[in-house]
């Protein structure tokens, strides 16, 4: 299944207008704002259909799944968007991450908890909004892939100290860069380890990288040490490295719309998260070119050329890397 998908749930009392392009999306938020209001309506229009004086639009079917037999109703159902509840505690399971990868279906998950099993995108979580007429807005926004607060006073932001949430491709081109600055680039060695890692260098300006097509399930004790460390920490996250080497246009994308609108190309039965879909795209765009052949564990060297160093580094706006 891939695709956006514009929503639209309502009765009498209450009306839900969104959108979805992702295989996962997460809705958040406070008690009372609605997030189970949504999830009972689509229930009852799942149970009694017109009768039941709500009414749904979408191109594909939303059905409402919780108790016993969930994974059962899940493989039941492809080509759906399932809603799930936070009453429902196997979401949180190792059973249902795996019966969502390779799932031919989107999920909007209902849920106050941080899901570390799955690859939830920071784009995708979300709040409630409005009263009667009710929308979801993003809890994390950005200013060119910067999470920042607040974001305009201090961009370009200097760093003392990158972390890096992997020890692969990535981390490398950003320690080249380190090294060459005179300033400290450690991963953590994956992205559980991001905030302890980060609460080492509590004295020094840090900017955080990590692939933000995966990074949802810690985004949220990132900003908050950020709103305690005011301009003291930065946050560039990007979908994936892969994707900023292919904005930068030193492979020859030639599918433009893939990186542009890749939610009409990333197949959930295919790609866990936007993170795999764009280091595929840039294996396969590369794979014949020789020395531009793209290695996730090891960076080739005519990434770090120099003209092809400053390309990529130009997409990173919000970082001071002079």
């Amino acid at each position: 299944m891939h695709g956006e998908y514009k929503i639209r749930v309502k009765n009498s009392r209450n009306s839900y207008s969104f959108s979805l392009k992702r295989n996962l999306t997460v809705l958040r938020g406070e008690s009372g704002r609605g997030k189970t209001t949504l999830f009972d309506m689509i229930r009852e229009y799942n149970r009694y259909g017109k009768e039941s004086g709500v009414s749904i639009s979408c191109d594909r079917e939303l059905l409402a799944i919780e108790g016993d037999r969930w994974e059962e109703n899940i493989q039941s159902n492809p080509g759906k968007i399932i809603v799930i509840d936070e009453d429902s505690r196997f979401i949180r399971s190792k059973d249902f991450a795996d019966t969502v990868k390779g799932s031919d279906n989107y999920y909007l998950l209902i849920t106050r908890n941080y899901l570390e099993q799955l690859p939830i995108s920071v784009d995708e979580i979300y709040e409630v909004a409005g009263a009667k007429n009710k929308s979801l807005k993003k809890i994390y926004t950005e200013i060119d892939r910067m999470y920042v607060d607040p974001a305009k006073e201090y961009l370009p932001f200097k760093p003392e100290v990158i972390i890096t949430e992997d020890s692969g491709s990535g981390y490398q081109f950003y320690k080249r860069i380190a090294d060459r600055l005179g300033i400290q680039c450690v991963s953590a060695n994956g992205k559980s380890r991001v905030f302890s890692i980060m609460n080492q260098y509590s004295d020094n300006d840090v900017v955080i990288i990590a692939d933000g097509a995966a990074f949802g399930a810690e985004i949220s004790d990132i900003a908050k040490q950020q709103s305690i460390r005011p301009r003291k920490v930065a946050i560039f996250l990007p979908e994936s490295f892969e994707w900023v080497i292919l904005k930068s246009g030193v492979v020859n994308v030639g599918e433009v719309k893939k990186l542009d609108n890749p939610e009409l190309y990333a197949d959930s039965m295919e790609f866990m998260s936007w993170e795999q879909f764009f280091t595929e795209l840039l294996v396969g765009i590369t794979k014949d070119s020789g020395f531009q052949k793209y290695n996730k564990t090891r960076l080739p060297e005519y990434y770090n050329q120099e003209r092809n160093e400053k390309e990529i580094i130009r997409v990173i706006k919000g970082i001071d890397f002079s």
